[in-house]
């Protein structure tokens, strides 16, 4: 199917669906509009297709299947994806996943930037994503080794398979609620940020095995875990170009897709920090986080208690790195949720702001007995 997929170009068909998505945004689609994309995915869905494959990327999100609305707001399932086709080589996946979703960004904001105002921060915006980019290309792909982000995203380049894999990914992935192009900035960020929290929970992972086993190649994990974990605060810098008016155009379009439903991130957070009982109540409102109130997820190990076993000054130095630099993310996001919603609730059924201000420090946790399965798989867990 892969060799096939590189021979085509976007089916005919599929453009014609992905033009009704793009055309108002995806409020403004017809219940007739719902059903006849929820049929096209169970259709697609029974075939066996290069065709067939990237329709049911494009049509996933009306689906009958009770999925959460933050993915279905998100197009999670094209990212899932993407990863799945990089299954041997997550980072380098997760890297061009990247560097796709914003250099997908940056051409949207280029083409509407003659129709656009000063008010409209796009100079800006430019400017703050074109450091993003170059911080992606600045992460090392290999564990110990001196890949660098940057030199896989230009073998893609010239790779056809991975142009056309690529092209896939944002083409499905782009679809707005609204028909304001700022949400373009939102969408995107999120998506970003979802491949952050993906990387730093893969290195996470990573790194907790190797300090088990007692190597050297703890230190190359860790110090490639806390690039990792500035990505969100660079992503949080462009994201800030957009107004808390220009937000607000668009956000009543988005629904109940909340974040507060990403299975990845509360993942993450669970492998660098382990259970947070205070977080019991979003959990359980939600049927695909419950089993995170459930061994053997609720006693997962945490990156903390290795680190802490091991006594290491170089190791404890490099998780309390690690920390800050998520502390002031936390710290930001919360910033946003006030400055951007004020007095609002938020869109998950929180109360908004408020919500994240517990959140932002990790110090009083509760912990839970070490018992982890052997095998589990935390990474099985991206963005379905």
């Amino acid at each position: 199917m892969k060799a096939e997929l590189a021979s085509l170009q976007f089916p005919r068909r599929c453009d014609e669906v992905a033009r009704l998505q793009e055309r108002s945004g995806r409020q403004a689609l017809t219940d007739s509009d719902h059903d006849l994309l929820a049929k096209l995915y169970e259709e697609a869905y029974a075939e066996q297709t290069a065709e067939s494959e990237v329709m049911r990327l494009l049509t996933r999100s009306f689906s009958r299947e009770p999925i959460p609305q933050y993915y279905r707001y998100a197009n999670l399932h094209v990212h899932a994806w993407y990863l799945d086709l990089h299954q041997t080589e997550p980072v380098a996946g997760a890297v061009l996943a990247l560097e796709a979703t914003l250099a997908d960004l940056d051409a949207v904001e280029r083409r509407a930037a003659a129709q656009l105002t000063e008010a409209d921060n796009t100079e800006e915006r430019l400017l703050r994503l074109e450091a993003l980019r170059e911080q992606v290309g600045r992460l090392l792909v290999e564990t110990g080794g001196d890949t660098t982000a940057a030199e896989i995203i230009d073998r893609a380049r010239d790779d056809a398979l991975a142009r056309w894999q690529a092209s896939v990914l944002t083409r499905c992935s782009g679809f707005l609620a609204s028909g304001d192009h700022h949400e373009n900035m939102f969408l995107r960020a999120v998506q970003a940020c979802e491949l952050a929290f993906y990387l730093i929970r893969y290195f996470t992972v990573r790194a907790r095995t190797s300090i088990g086993r007692g190597d050297d190649q703890a230190y190359a994990l860790m110090a490639q875990l806390a690039q990792c974990a500035e990505l969100p605060n660079h992503i949080f810098h462009v994201l800030k170009t957009l107004t808390p008016d220009l937000f607000l155009r668009f956000r009543d379009a988005t629904g109940e897709a909340s974040a507060v439903q990403s299975l990845n991130y509360h993942m993450m957070e669970l492998v660098l920090y382990g259970y947070d009982a205070r977080k019991v109540e979003a959990y359980s409102k939600f049927d695909h986080l419950h089993q995170l109130t459930m061994p053997p997820l609720r006693s997962v190990r945490p990156l903390g208690d290795a680190v802490r076993e091991a006594g290491d000054p170089r190791l404890t130095e490099a998780l309390a790195e690690v920390e800050r630099t998520l502390l002031t993310w936390r710290g930001r996001h919360y910033g946003f949720g006030r400055r951007y919603l004020p007095g609002m609730a938020g869109s998950g059924g929180t109360e908004g702001a408020g919500y994240l201000r517990r959140f932002v420090h990790k110090d009083n946790l509760v912990p839970e007995p070490i018992t982890t399965a052997p095998g589990l798989d935390l990474l099985g867990f991206a963005f379905r």
